[in-house]
């Protein structure tokens, strides 16, 4: 681990691409672009590290990639245009005009700069304020008005406070139409969303809009439509992998096995510390779930609520199933936890084992996909499915990672999910991956035999599951995504810096995790790096 680590952890992804060389940060973005659709922060970040790389050693690699992620990036935020003046933008005499009523529309640029630099997540309600202000006092602030729909997006909301107070100038309306319509749809208002799609010139009928307008067709129930959409979609941009596994699943819909819930032995472990109302619910939540006649052991790590209260009302929602309590009189951190559970005779009088956090909501069949995914081949030690947050439109929280970086100084994952996106049902699909999130995951018993216990070493949490499938895809099994499978999660522990003081200790306790997780596996970086996204494509 060098020097620079701390720099990069404070910087996220910008930081990352800026350690590496140009050819890296291509193979970098190859198998991103290959894991998840492009989304707005995430094309800027590439397109300024390949921007940065543009000089006479770099040009030849970069202007490719670089070509793609300005025209990328003009799709998903056309008002971005303003900063990307390059030749190709400035010469064409539309584009130039767009850029021209940006500019003559920016009538307070100093304070639109300093709103720009505020954070979108933390800042949000600020950001809204102050954006509502200038747009109250100009109406026509093109620039105010596209910030004020990246807000809304990024907090959930429909623009319906300001949006009839913003007068968009006529050369903008096409691609102000084209936010509206994208926003709609991703937030599941389809008649709003169609009603913007219909207004859209061909134009702007590209493979952005196309893959929202698919799964609009898809809830619509027209699937035929959502095939031919996504399919012109790709004959656009054929870079899309997840279009491709997405247009697989519509064309020909996987089909659960519900038989083998009755036919397989399985142990379903949840442990908890001090989280007695959510743990009821995720108990409640369980029992409404098709088990048949799995096992249950709930080991309760050192709590000192409800909770043991808790899990002896909540026997009886389980008649027909064995159902465990395990009291411990301390917290033993989660690696440890799971270990105490997996070495329980119940686990190997199982074929599978399935691990659950205590802040879950489960769907009725998520065991049913678990093992129809598992028992397609016998080398498939984990599946794990797609994790949102709470509420309506359901954020993505966690579906899928690969390794993207393995070098002697630095070993990095991929981001979890794309940033800010919503639960359309784009990522509704069966695919092999490296890594899923332990809140709700099925484990092949056979395969815990070759990676028997999570790392203590990544107590209290964090890192340990994470750490443990790399540790079997070493082994020579696979890790399953189930986007048919989709998890409600309660809590997230994620490392971004807040001012609470646990926050802060929950964040030293995951950074420094990460860097147990880099000189755990030092010694194999050659076959971490064989663990990308890349070679699991066909």
């Amino acid at each position: 681990m060098n020097a620079e680590y701390f720099r990069i952890i404070s910087e996220g992804l910008s930081g990352e691409l800026a350690f590496l060389s140009i050819e890296e940060v291509l193979v970098h973005f190859r198998n991103y672009q290959a894991n998840f659709l492009l989304d707005k922060d995430l094309t800027v970040c590439y397109m300024n590290r390949f921007l940065a790389g543009f000089n006479a050693e770099g040009a030849a690699i970069a202007r490719q990639p670089l070509e793609y992620l300005i025209d990328k990036t003009l799709q998903l935020s056309p008002f971005n245009r303003v900063n990307i003046r390059t030749k190709a933008v400035m010469d064409d005499p539309a584009s130039r005009l767009k850029v021209e009523i940006l500019d003559r529309t920016n009538t307070q640029a100093e304070t639109f700069h300093m709103i720009e630099g505020l954070d979108q997540t933390r800042d949000a309600e600020d950001i809204v304020l102050f954006l509502n202000t200038l747009l109250d006092a100009y109406p026509n602030y093109a620039l105010a008005a596209g910030k004020l729909l990246e807000a809304d997006f990024v907090m959930g909301r429909l623009p319906t406070a300001w949006l009839p107070k913003f007068l968009c100038p006529k050369r903008l309306q096409d691609d102000f139409n084209g936010m509206l319509f994208r926003h709609y749809a991703a937030m599941g208002q389809l008649d709003e969303a169609e009603r913007l799609w219909a207004t859209l010139p061909p134009e702007d009928q590209r493979e952005v809009n196309l893959n929202f307008a698919a799964e609009v067709a898809r809830q619509r129930g027209d699937i035929p439509r959502a095939v031919d959409l996504y399919q012109r979609s790709l004959a656009l941009d054929p870079a899309q992998a997840p279009v491709r596994f997405r247009l697989a699943e519509l064309r020909s819909p996987s089909r659960k096995r519900p038989e083998l819930v009755a036919q397989k032995k399985v142990a379903i472990y949840l442990y908890s510390y001090n989280k007695a109302k959510k743990l009821k619910a995720t108990l409640a939540s369980l029992a409404g779930s098709n088990i048949g006649p799995a096992s249950i052991t709930v080991l309760l790590n050192g709590c000192t609520d409800d909770s043991l209260a808790v899990a002896q009302w909540a026997q009886k929602l389980f008649p027909a199933n064995t159902f465990t309590i395990i009291p411990l009189h301390v917290n033993i951190g989660a690696p440890a936890a799971r270990n105490w559970l997996i070495n329980l005779p119940s686990t190997w009088e199982s074929e599978y084992v399935a691990f659950l956090d205590d802040d879950v909501d489960v769907p009725e069949d998520w065991l049913e996909w678990y093992l129809t995914v598992a028992q397609r081949d016998a080398k498939i030690a984990v599946v794990g499915g797609k994790v949102v947050f709470p509420g309506r439109p359901a954020k993505f929280q966690y579906l899928f990672r690969y390794v993207s970086v393995a070098r002697d100084d630095l070993l990095k994952l991929c981001l979890p999910v794309p940033q800010h996106q919503y639960d359309n049902g784009a990522y509704d699909f069966l695919r092999e991956t490296r890594s899923v999130m332990g809140c709700l995951h099925l484990l092949r018993t056979e395969a815990l035999r070759a990676c028997p216990s999570f790392d203590i070493r990544f107590s209290p949490s964090q890192v340990d599951d994470i750490d443990h499938d790399l540790c079997l895809c070493l082994a020579g099994y696979k890790v399953m995504y189930c986007g048919l499978v989709t998890c409600v999660h309660h809590q997230s522990s994620g490392t971004g810096l807040h001012s609470d003081a646990a926050d802060f200790a929950r964040t030293g306790n995951s950074v420094g995790n990460d860097i147990k997780l880099f000189y755990k596996h030092i010694l194999h970086m050659d076959e971490l790096r064989k663990l990308d996204n890349l070679s699991l494509l066909p």
